[in-house]
């Protein structure tokens, strides 16, 4: 049971790491688009910059941490509900 607890604890971490470095990609690159199109005012490095900075703070980033609560939760109700029926 351990192992199999530590074995998806590994791989939601790695599912958590890929994903999370995709979305920062994808979002790195439409600043970029952003940029490029016109509008924006200053260097592309700083307007990328502060953007990322906006992103580290927002509510999808920290939306990606439930990777680790999902899967919990469903678990905890299909055990509850598989005992209890």
């Amino acid at each position: 049971m351990l192992q199999l607890l530590i074995g998806g604890f590994i791989a939601l971490t790695v599912l958590y790491g890929l994903l999370s470095v995709y979305f920062r990609s994808v979002h790195r690159e439409g600043l970029e688009n952003r940029f490029d199109s016109g509008g924006e005012d200053g260097l592309r490095e700083d307007f990328v910059r502060q953007g990322m900075v906006t992103y580290d703070h927002s509510l999808r980033k920290r939306a990606l941490r439930l990777i680790y609560v999902v899967p919990v939760v469903l678990i905890v109700a299909i055990a509850y509900a598989v005992n209890h029926s």
